[in-house]
């Protein structure tokens, strides 16, 4: 007799193989460093297939940003449900900070995202061409819906998104400078104001 798997309890298997990759995968990159791990490595300390790696996440690189999906859709949650009237510049600064706790539960993870960035070429690479640039048109997208525009015929969205995003890195960047320390949500705070004062200054 053929049993069926239940959808939810295949979700809840396929979720737990990725969130043990992730794992797998920054542990030995932490100890290892990124070139000098393989995703044969990674497999093996999921005690997984390399064939279920690949279906899971289509690089390493990938698997050290795998739970940006996750946060984006929180962010984006935030972002939307934020006050009609408000200005565009400080619904992005609060939709971001929002997002404070994740920053200081996963602290060891973005501090390792940002160090591995900043010395391997290939991963400051997907950060800047597929996570931020992620980030950046799902924000315009959605400032564009505010603005009742759209991001191919008024320029504005991408521009106030790109200018965030560049906020977020140099606070990221600073942060990560210091060797973590110092709380990054305050650092995020200071540079989203800058962006403030900037919009402000030239309204």
């Amino acid at each position: 007799m053929h049993t069926v798997t239940p959808a939810g309890r295949r979700d809840r298997k396929k979720n737990r193989t990725r969130q043990d990759l992730v794992d797998a995968a920054t542990k030995l990159f932490a100890t290892r460093g990124f070139d000098e791990t393989t995703t044969e490595d990674i497999a093996e300390a999921a005690d997984v297939s390399q064939r279920t790696f690949f279906r899971h996440f289509p690089s390493k690189e990938a698997v050290l940003y795998g739970d940006m999906d996750d946060l984006l859709a929180r962010f984006r949650e935030i972002l939307d449900a934020r006050p009609n009237g408000e200005p565009l510049v400080a619904s992005v600064r609060e939709s971001i900070l929002a997002l404070a706790d994740d920053y200081d539960d996963q602290r060891k993870l973005r501090l390792l995202q940002a160090r591995l960035a900043s010395s391997y070429p290939s991963v400051s690479a997907y950060s800047r061409a597929v996570v931020q640039h992620a980030w950046e048109m799902a924000l315009a997208e959605s400032l564009g819906q505010r603005m009742d525009v759209t991001v191919n015929s008024d320029p504005r969205p991408e521009i106030i998104a790109a200018a965030a995003m560049a906020a977020l890195r140099h606070a990221i960047r600073r942060w990560a400078k210091n060797g973590g320390r110092g709380e990054l949500p305050s650092l995020v705070a200071e540079a989203l104001d800058s962006l403030t004062e900037v919009a402000d200054a030239v309204a």
